[in-house]
């Protein structure tokens, strides 16, 4: 995969496939996957859409950019591979 670091894209659209991402951040940009040929890392998502293709594992690809989460300080999407996550307790179930 060819690496694309430290860019910042606006109003953009950009192909994911065959590209890793570190450190860069999407701006009003048009995201598109049509495989499971990607990564990023260290990447912010401002106001971007993405476009998954539909034939895609939804569950593959979800995993992938679930490693994002939204930073509220910063008001955009960050990948959290390098950060510990939140965990939040869960509520308890009586079995009835």
């Amino acid at each position: 995969m060819k690496m694309i670091s430290n860019q910042r894209f606006t109003n953009e659209t950009i192909f994911f496939d065959g590209f890793c991402f570190s450190n860069c951040s999407f701006t009003d940009c048009v995201i598109i996957i049509t495989s499971l040929q990607f990564h990023f890392e260290g990447c912010c998502f401002y106001r971007s859409s993405l476009h998954v293709h539909p034939e895609l594992p939804v569950f593959e690809v979800s995993h992938r950019l679930s490693q994002s989460s939204y930073d509220s300080d910063t008001l955009c999407f960050r990948d959290d591979y390098k950060y510990p996550r939140t965990t939040l307790p869960l509520p308890g179930a009586s079995l009835a």
